[in-house]
């Protein structure tokens, strides 16, 4: 066999040696999906998102991958909202509230004193009300792929101990920089103060802040009680947050992994919850723990407030929107 002809023959051996593996086929990637928040690792988020992605892993026999994400590291919850929507693989925890701008009525669901408890609250998920919503949300360019994450009740700490809305008259309250805490605030009675979590504990030991309001486990957290001594508790939001992606992504996953992101994801919901209410009581035992005065607050004046001036702040709602979603909650 000559040179040239032995050239010939392997790579005749190597072209058939390929289109064997083009017809056998490489073994099929899996699918990966970044899973993006704000929580710090080892906060109840993290743990509960990095439990949700070995069951999904277990489901989906290595075929889907969820990849944790916390501390922001893919950006801020505006941004990653938009990643999402232009078709990025990606989850993200975000609030009803900052649905305002697309589809305005969902954000009811962050108002103060819209329910008494999360066991009310998650009736809402189960109504035509909701459905309807979910639809425009699609519309919109995402798709709620959990609705019912419970994430906390807020809770209000400050210098002086407050038991009706008239104690709050000029108090300047710490909140996040969304429309819908700037008004529950000014419901309550409050002067409403946006600024940055980071920004609050030399805020308020400067004097610039008298207060702030979150869920308990952020509260001795960030040590404010190093500084103001009394916890309040208003319950002024039974926070619950959805997990959204992007409507263009959704469609493009099988029916058979959107049936287990869907699944394992309503354990992961169960699972949140169990340890937000965990390190709830924790939290409450190791402000007692660290001098704070516990104070037990009348609702009813607080609510019937929010009930009078939160829809008056969103003129963009539906008529009678916030009775109406309060009767599915509470009916």
């Amino acid at each position: 066999m000559t040179m040239q002809r032995w050239f010939r023959f392997t790579a005749s051996l190597s072209l058939a040696g390929l289109s064997a593996l083009a017809l056998t086929g490489p073994a099929q990637a899996a699918t990966e999906i970044r899973v993006a928040y704000g929580n710090q690792p080892g906060e109840p988020v993290d743990v509960a998102v990095k439990a949700w992605a070995e069951r999904v892993n277990e489901e989906s026999h290595g075929e889907l991958q969820l990849k944790a994400f916390p501390a922001s590291q893919l950006g801020g919850e505006t941004e990653v909202m938009e990643q999402a929507r232009f078709g990025s693989p990606l989850i993200t925890i975000t609030a009803y509230s900052n649905f305002m701008s697309s589809v305005p009525d969902l954000s009811v669901l962050d108002a103060p004193y819209l329910a008494k408890d999360f066991d009310s609250k998650l009736k809402v998920f189960d109504s035509a009300w909701f459905a309807e919503q979910e639809k425009k949300v699609e519309a919109a360019g995402y798709h709620i792929v959990i609705p019912n994450t419970v994430y906390g009740v807020r809770q209000l700490l400050s210098r002086d101990p407050v038991a009706t809305p008239q104690d709050l008259s000029g108090v300047k309250i710490r909140v996040q920089n969304s429309p819908m805490y700037v008004a529950a605030i000014k419901a309550m009675g409050a002067v409403p103060t946006p600024m940055s979590l980071g920004d609050v504990y030399p805020a308020l030991a400067q004097g610039l802040v008298d207060g702030v309001e979150n869920p308990l486990p952020v509260l001795y957290g960030g040590k404010f009680y190093e500084v103001v001594k009394n916890l309040n508790l208003t319950s002024h939001m039974h926070t619950v947050a959805p997990f959204v992606t992007g409507e263009a992504f959704w469609e493009q996953l099988s029916p058979e992994d959107r049936k287990i992101l869907t699944e394992t994801g309503q354990e992961m919901a169960q699972h949140l919850r169990t340890l937000v209410e965990k390190e709830t009581d924790k939290s409450l035992q190791q402000l007692k723990d660290a001098g704070v005065q516990v104070n037990e607050v009348d609702i009813a004046p607080f609510r019937k407030r929010a009930q009078e001036e939160i829809p008056k702040a969103f003129p963009q709602w539906s008529e009678g929107l916030y009775q109406r979603v309060s009767q599915i909650i509470n009916g």
